[in-house]
């Protein structure tokens, strides 16, 4: 699951549902794979274990959207929120293809999970090229920030 080092991870990745991936092998990442749903919840705490509370600047989730209603899973989000620095990043990237591109809907359990969380919705729409994705990107507001209003640009 993860690369064992000395040094804290300060990234972490989280692959959903069946696509090929091999880890970075970069130390401050902690790459987390899941392919069936039955095996998140434990994946999921075995990583919260490796991580410190605010040490982490950033997390991305890849998940095809093929995936989103069987694999995503707002725990996630709770389970690294504790851990994710205040400013600190929180990405979800939806696979799609050309053929079928990812829509706005298709994304609204991952959208609500992010505002629900507390994290403020900072960018949301489209991946650049053809390959018919989408990117939320969401921000952990800290002391001087304000708490999160949601707002979307599309």
């Amino acid at each position: 699951m993860a690369d064992k080092d000395d040094s804290p991870p300060t990234k972490v990745l989280v692959v959903l549902g069946e696509m090929q991936f091999d880890p970075s092998g970069e130390s401050d990442i902690l790459s987390i794979k899941v392919q069936l749903r039955d095996e998140l919840s434990a994946a999921l705490e075995e990583a919260g274990r490796l991580v410190g509370p605010s040490s982490l600047e950033e997390i991305h989730i890849l998940i095809k959207s093929s995936s989103v209603g069987t694999m995503f899973d707002s725990e996630i989000i709770t389970t690294f929120f504790d851990k994710l620095r205040p400013g600190g990043e929180f990405t979800v990237h939806v696979l799609g293809s050309a053929d079928m591109p990812v829509q706005p809907a298709d994304v609204n359990d991952i959208r609500v999970s992010l505002l629900m969380a507390n994290l403020f919705l900072e960018r949301e729409g489209t991946t650049d090229g053809d390959e018919g994705g989408w990117t939320l990107k969401a921000v952990k507001g800290g002391d001087d920030t304000e708490e999160a209003t949601g707002s979307i640009a599309e």
